[in-house]
């Protein structure tokens, strides 16, 4: 079993301990750039369509993958512009919204949902113990 910090680095390692069936939990980080709009969790995901549906229920379809491999889906503006969520979805001049996610977000959600578990949170509870200690035995010397 693995406890991490969710750096910038984690979802390469949350693939490669997934695959290896590793038992992994990774800390919570409840940063929000703009708390006037939705969060990413409200938004659900439909792997059979390859869309994310909005609170609205109005579907984000699939345009492209980005060099660092974030998948951007984007929302109609014809049907955005008319919506009564418009304001606490985006503040887009053009009444898009865009969400990304990394191709590897399954491996980072597989991770956050042990952390939700018994032997989670456990082994999250054991980490001001191992990992958060070294950090701070590093910082002091």
């Amino acid at each position: 079993a693995v406890a991490l910090d969710s750096g910038y680095l984690t979802m390469p390692i949350c693939r490669e301990l997934r695959g290896q069936g590793i038992f992994t939990v990774i800390a919570h980080r409840s940063f929000r750039p703009d708390k006037d709009l939705f969060p990413k969790w409200r938004f659900k995901y439909i792997p059979e369509q390859d869309v994310y549906l909005c609170p609205a229920k109005h579907q984000l379809t699939y345009r492209t993958t980005n060099r660092e491999g974030y998948r951007q889906y984007k929302s109609n503006p014809e049907i955005c512009k008319q919506c009564p969520f418009l304001k606490n979805c985006t503040k887009s001049k053009n009444h898009t919204k865009i969400l990304t996610c990394h191709v590897w977000e399954d491996a980072k959600e597989w991770v956050r949902q042990n952390r939700l578990s018994p032997r989670g949170k456990t082994l999250y509870k054991r980490r001001k113990e191992t990992i958060e200690r070294s950090f701070a035995d590093a910082k002091e010397l």
